[in-house]
């Protein structure tokens, strides 16, 4: 039978109470009842019969005492009290929840309340036992104990954290502070010190509580459940604590949270709600390995080895911490008491109701992380029958399209489908690029008679191979798919010119521009011909034109296309358009490339403002433009401002599109680029190097995109006085870029003066001044003599022959060219 509260509050009312102090924080509150000029109560002062100590821990509404109560019985107690002033009547019913919840609860593991009162200045307190010990994680690290003795604590806390949710009673807030371990009769006993309610009342006692001004992040965030970071009180239940015990054990096994606060807690409110819910976390067994020398003392601190720590953890214990930190709630154990069971079950040796991640869960997963890549491939089984079914009863009639599409569906069944047959796919995991890779296989030759079925497939398959990144896979596909369909349907048809679109992107993912400028001019010139020059094909192959020509250095050839081909697409395809969009978007590029800032940032500005309504805010487009408009703001030195939208997008880039797509590399670039600005070169650097890893990986060494990072990490060595990583750097870029854009491409004409500028602070002045007027001649003749680039040069020249003591020199410069303010410096 339940124990009766000790203070005359059943249940019912204990629900009550809970529902008050829960109100929203919008609604208006009693005013507090006692002044703000109250005195506080200090060590030596007397509560009650309960007179004052020290003080254990402090939050922003309660203060902590150890007491020593004199009669009837003499003990050491904790004391828990209102400040003064915060004593509102919204505080007090919390206040007067938790001590009511902690009174319901009778258990070894819980500590028990004595007794309740309150102040001369009518301000609540309770008493409960005091728990002389260290926190849990504390506790085990320094008697070392053994992952076996660490198993047995926890199991302990596992059935006090039921007994908790048998009385109705969440706790919200399981964490090592909050979990005492004493000793007695020579055996550690830990204790729950402090129960669920008070997380309404009261910052943590010993560690902060997020907070906005609409709603509170009640708990602490490393040990929050993806629910109760949603802050939706309705829907928080007992599996919120199961993460909890989840998180707890994982930090008890590895000696690391599963998210390092400090990523974290950087970003504010928002970005720790999205890590929480959508970020999973590395094994147990993973984030040890990634301790580097921590893990030795981890292993230390539990009498082991590391190598049989990770592969203790890697066999079967960390399927308990994962199953309990599950995203999805049901997925996770059931209760404590079973989590409790699951850990007997391991020091038992028995068979464990966790397991590895099933197929069927790893999907889940991948699909809620990868929903573009998924999206992608329901189109590879989907569109292939439908799309195909559409487009030959315009190409070849409805009956024979029936049969095209019966030969898909025999195809997919027979040749693809199977894989994921365990009885036919030979123990292999059916992945995404394993279906594709068999479709692959298995598409040579099959449809010999059916041209225009194998072209549909090779289209949609290049076309899904791109969006994975993977260009090598995809050309083939693409090439055949333009050459059949330019056969057996001409080049002016419709389905031809979208195949070949989606080569020509290929070709400027490629780099390879050369090749995607001809392929594009003849894709203009054939749809112009067909189409004319105001059809929606007609300008997304002009479009995609504009940025062969601007990222190849041709930028009064983009221009020129673009302000006459963006007045064409608003009037004829309005402004809620893509291809409109991109078209006012990538003018804006066109003139930033061009060093004129002020009119690339109306052109961002303009395309952000065309797009409300139409793409919305986590929009992949969207996010790019907004990030070329953060790029603006760096180039003109508004850090502050480039800093602030950079760190707004790159979250929802991050979660929405992935660390390693090529957009959200270039917002690494970008803040990389800001810190520079900034003087805040570890931070920068670690920006560049994660954003060049990922372009090198995704994009290729040698591709542009990987060459611009490297000419900005490399402008952070030189700024560092890192002179020699910064020579080496910049040889491999300029060497890239020569090789792959040529010797007149900007970005190779960044690198060497990049390189000039490093020869003469090492006192190379000759290779330094042969880089330097290779680099002022092409950029005066390839950007102009007013673009910020070319007076870069310019005056690193200068300051060459100054340095050089050749004043003559520096004189005939100054005398021999003009150097305007360049826009970014007025």
């Amino acid at each position: 039978m339940a124990r009766e509260s000790a203070f005359g509050a059943e249940p019912e009312q204990l629900r009550e109470l809970l529902s008050f102090g829960l109100e929203d924080l919008c609604e208006q509150e009693v005013a507090p009842t006692a002044s703000l000029g109250a005195v506080l109560e200090r060590p030596g002062g007397q509560i009650g019969r309960y007179k004052l100590l020290s003080i254990l821990g402090e939050g922003g509404m309660g203060i902590v005492y150890l007491a020593e109560q004199e009669e009837p019985i003499r003990r050491r107690v904790a004391l828990k009290v209102i400040k003064p002033g915060m004593d509102s009547k919204r505080v007090i019913a919390r206040f007067e929840a938790e001590r009511q919840a902690l009174a319901l609860l009778d258990h070894p593991n819980i500590a028990q309340i004595h007794d309740a009162g309150t102040t001369e200045a009518n301000r609540p307190y309770f008493v409960m036992e005091y728990v002389k010990g260290l926190p849990i994680t504390e506790h085990c690290d320094h008697h070392k104990l053994t992952i076996e003795d660490r198993l047995n604590l926890f199991r302990q806390i596992c059935l006090a954290v039921h007994h908790a949710h048998q009385k109705g009673i969440i706790h919200r807030d399981i964490k090592p502070s909050n979990i005492l371990v004493s000793t007695q009769d020579d055996q550690a006993v830990p204790k729950i010190i402090d129960f669920g309610v008070a997380k309404a009342l009261a910052q943590p006692l010993t560690e902060r509580t997020l907070a906005t001004e609409e709603s509170q992040l009640l708990g602490t965030p490393e040990y929050m459940s993806p629910e109760q970071a949603d802050m939706a009180g309705e829907d928080v239940d007992t599996r919120s604590d199961i993460y909890s015990l989840g998180v707890l054990l994982y930090v008890l096994l590895t000696g690391a949270l599963p998210f390092d606060s400090d990523t974290l807690r950087t970003g504010g409110i928002e970005h720790i709600r999205q890590m929480i819910r959508e970020t999973d976390p590395k094994t147990p067994s993973t984030r040890l390995s990634s301790l580097g020398e921590e893990a030795k003392k981890v292993a230390q601190s539990r009498r082991t080895e590391i190598s049989t720590l990770a592969k203790k953890l890697h066999k079967e214990l960390e399927w308990i911490p994962l199953k309990a930190m599950r995203k999805e709630r049901a997925e996770r154990y059931r209760s404590a008491s079973e989590l409790a069971d699951d850990v007997e079950n391991y020091l038992n040796g028995t068979p464990l109701i966790a397991g590895p991640l099933s197929t069927v869960y790893r999907l889940k997963k991948f699909v809620r992380r990868n929903r573009s890549l998924v999206t992608g491939v329901a189109t590879l089984l989907l569109v292939l029958i439908v799309g195909i079914v559409v487009s030959t009863i315009l190409a070849i009639g409805q009956a024979r399209a029936r049969a095209e599409a019966q030969a898909i569906a025999d195809f997919l069944q027979n040749d693809l489908i199977a894989i994921a047959d365990p009885t036919e796919g030979k123990g292999q995991e059916a992945t995404i690029r394993s279906f594709l890779e068999t479709l692959s296989e298995k598409l040579d030759g099959k449809f010999e008679k059916q041209p225009l079925v194998e072209a549909s497939l090779r289209d949609t398959l290049g076309g899904t191979y791109r969006n994975l990144g993977e260009h090598e896979a995809a050309e083939p596909h693409l090439e055949r798919a333009v050459k059949l369909r330019q056969e057996y349907l001409g080049a002016e048809h419709p389905d031809t010119l979208n195949s070949m679109d989606r080569l020509a992107w290929l070709y400027l993912d490629q780099a390879r521009y050369e090749k995607a400028a001809e392929f594009l001019e003849n894709a203009v010139s054939i749809s112009r011909r067909a189409h004319g020059e105001e059809h929606l094909r007609t300008l997304s192959f002009t479009n995609a034109l504009g940025c062969v020509y601007y990222d190849t250095g041709r930028y009064e050839e983009s221009e020129k296309l673009y302000l006459k081909s963006v007045k064409i697409a608003l009037r004829v395809l309005g402004e809620k358009n893509n291809v409109s969009l991109f078209m006012v978007g990538n003018l804006g590029q066109t003139y930033g490339r061009q060093g004129r800032y002020d009119e690339a940032e109306q052109q961002f500005l303009e395309t952000l403002r065309l797009r409300d309504g139409f793409w919305d805010d986590e929009n992949v487009w969207t996010l790019l433009y907004k990030g070329f408009l953060a790029g603006v703001y760096e180039k003109q030195k508004r850090y502050a401002e480039a800093e602030r939208l950079y760190l707004k997008i790159l979250p929802v880039q991050q979660r929405v599109l992935g660390e390693e797509q090529v957009y959200t590399l270039w917002s690494f670039e970008g803040l990389a680029r800001v810190y520079v600005g900034l003087n805040r070169y570890k931070e920068a650097e670690e920006l560049f190097t994660q954003a060049l890893e990922g372009l090198q990986k995704v994009r290729g060494k040698e591709h542009r995109d990987a060459i611009r990072c490297m000419n900005g990490l490399a402008e952070l060595y030189t700024a560092q006085h890192r002179f020699d990583e910064a020579e080496s750097i910049l040889k491999d870029a300029l060497e890239s870029s020569r090789r792959t854009l040529g010797d007149d491409h900007p970005w190779a004409l960044t690198s060497m003066n990049g390189l000039a500028v490093v020869y003469k602070e090492q006192g190379q002045f000759d290779y330094a001044e042969q880089l330097l007027l290779e680099a002022v001649e092409g950029r005066r003749l390839k950007l102009s003599d007013t673009h910020p680039h070319t007076i870069e040069s310019l005056k690193n020249l200068i300051d060459l022959y100054e340095a050089w003591n050749k004043p003559e020199k520096a004189k005939q410069w100054r005398a021999k060219i003009s150097l305007p303010t360049p826009q970014h410096l007025r």
